[in-house]
């Protein structure tokens, strides 16, 4: 534990260097490697890792930290900050624990966020004993030790305090603290509390991870006490229903026949997001269902399989009316995210349909597998690039665009919006581009130091740069 102690303070430190005060861009890869080796060989040392297939996962985590200085999209940047830290804690159940139980994965998700706060004393008696066999300090040297330790961040906070107060004593302190002239003393406090909070919770959870997580008493599973009449019931009236309804998206949509009062475009532009709802509660059903242990299910299993082809086909028309109402109104991130969901949904049908016919089928790892890669995926995608562009070869064809949409303070459009200020012939749009690209975009997409390096940033910041021909300040 005495390396650890060491390389945990190491981490810290680095944190604080690439992260404090600093945008999210590089950064964050730089970062995540080391941490994740720290925490690998931490395991591998402590012989905690009973299933290596869970080490797979700091791919996903590692090729999402890299979107941080490939791309500019405000949305996944926010969203990995929660994705990231959630496929760490999956990493170490998967690695420690692996479970593929629900209710067991949701639990021991639950006690990896929180209860290694109850590690925290054992983590500063363990930092205290090596501290002390260290320094091998008498009583009344460590009580000298410990009376420093309180007394110096008192001190510094008054003399801010009275700093700030009074301008004689100010440039007081200034002129006798001129050797420390290039040291803030506020961002020095900052980056030692920023230092102080990640050091005490990696070092709460790894302890927790040595020493707790494994022995960790589990609860008993829950169980679903649905009665199988009701699954048959509910299958039953559902394939009904679904079955009337493709009847009519087939008829309606893919044939084009639709009752002369209805208009057709209104028709087939609205209802995608509810059609995508339906069928993940349609899956959701499927899952539940698989969980009656009656011998005799032939039954339940013959309507699992008509659900499933139902299914593909509410998908399907969902997928059709989104397509249709995008051609009309243009390219969105939320559009791009229901055909991805769909997608998706298609996908997972496959495993879903084998686990009705043979439920040893591990149908909670094949949806972790798919929707990770999907994910992953989707985020290593030039998400905003693809929109602009698409919207931009709209524009081509119909003359028509949602020019305020592509303004969205992301880089990765403002190569798009150049060429399109050069092509276009419509003075307003070109007036509206360069109103947006101001000194205020060219400056956010200025590098301010090594930490907040982005590849789309700098492409954007070199093309503004041409763009006006050096009239901002560098």
């Amino acid at each position: 534990m005495e390396n650890t102690i060491l390389i945990m303070l190491i981490l810290s430190i680095l944190n604080s260097v690439l992260f404090y005060s600093k945008a999210l861009g590089i950064n964050v890869v730089l970062f995540i490697i080391p941490l994740l080796i720290f925490i690998v060989l931490t395991l591998k040392k402590n012989k905690k890792i009973e299933n290596k297939k869970g080490l797979l996962l700091t791919i996903p985590i590692t090729l999402l930290s890299c979107t941080y200085f490939i791309y500019d999209n405000e949305f996944f940047r926010g969203l990995n900050l929660l994705v990231i830290p959630a496929l760490l804690i999956l990493m170490y159940i998967y690695t420690i624990k692996p479970t593929y139980n629900l209710s067991e994965l949701f639990k021991n998700f639950i006690y990896l966020l929180f209860e290694p706060l109850n590690c925290v004393g054992k983590l500063y008696n363990i930092v205290k004993l090596k501290v002390d066999s260290t320094l091998n300090l008498s009583d009344q040297n460590k009580r000298k030790v410990k009376s420093v330790l309180i007394v110096i961040p008192i001190v510094i906070i008054v003399l801010i305090l009275l700093s700030s107060a009074d301008m004689i004593f100010n440039n007081g302190l200034s002129h006798l603290l001129k050797v420390f002239k290039n040291v803030s003393i506020p961002n020095l406090i900052g980056r030692l509390i920023l230092m102080f909070i990640l050091f005490t919770y990696m070092g709460a959870v790894i302890n927790y991870l040595l020493f707790n997580f494994k022995n960790q008493k589990e609860e008993e599973s829950i169980n679903l006490n649905i009665d199988n009449y009701t699954v048959k019931v509910l299958l039953t009236v559902l394939n009904i229903i679904y079955l009337i309804f493709d009847i009519i998206q087939i008829k309606s949509l893919m044939l084009h026949k639709v009752a002369q009062s209805i208009n057709y475009a209104e028709y087939a532009r609205s209802g995608f997001f509810q059609l995508m709802f339906i069928s993940i509660i349609n899956l959701i059903i499927l899952l539940i269902s698989k969980q009656i242990k009656e011998k005799e299910n032939k039954y339940n299993i013959i309507m699992s399989i008509i659900m499933v082809a139902l299914t593909l086909v509410i998908i399907i028309s969902s997928f059709l009316r989104m397509y249709m109402y995008e051609s009309a109104y243009g390219y969105t991130l939320l559009r791009l995210l229901v055909y991805v969901t769909l997608t998706t949904e298609i996908i997972l049908l496959v495993p879903t349909l084998f686990y009705i016919v043979n439920s040893k089928v591990n149908i909670l790892k094949y949806y972790m597998i798919i929707i990770i890669t999907v994910y992953t995926s989707l985020c290593l995608s030039p998400v905003d690039y693809i929109i602009a562009n698409n919207n931009i070869n709209r524009y081509y064809e119909t003359n028509k665009i949602d020019i305020d949409y592509l303004e969205n303070y992301s880089s990765d459009n403002i190569p798009l919006l150049i060429e399109l200020h050069n092509k276009t012939n419509d003075t307003d749009l070109k007036t509206k581009i360069k109103e947006y690209l101001d000194e205020e975009v060219y400056q956010e997409t200025k590098t301010k130091g090594f930490q907040e390096y982005n590849i789309s940033k700098n492409i954007a910041y070199k093309e503004i740069k041409n763009l006006f021909k050096n009239n901002f300040i560098n």
